[in-house]
């Protein structure tokens, strides 16, 4: 089996958010997340991003494609 859930640690122990049956010896790997509260905190600045694929794209972003297509093959 392998499926991934959620879950929380509840201060004695983890408590998973579905009833998965597990045998005893079961192999599980297990990944700590941030708290909830500490990715509520963090929040990227997209403004900073805007207009900055003017300088790349100078024209219609599908000739641009088509362009890296037709350079990326070897004749």
């Amino acid at each position: 089996m392998l499926t991934s859930i959620e879950g929380y640690y509840d201060g004695r122990q983890i408590v998973m958010d579905e009833h998965v049956a597990l045998r005893e010896g079961q192999r599980v790997i297990i990944t700590i997340l941030e708290p909830v509260e500490d990715r509520a905190k963090k929040t990227v600045n997209l403004t900073k991003y805007m207009g900055r694929g003017d300088k790349m794209f100078s024209g219609d972003v599908d000739d641009y494609v088509k362009g890296l297509r037709a350079d990326d093959r070897i004749q």
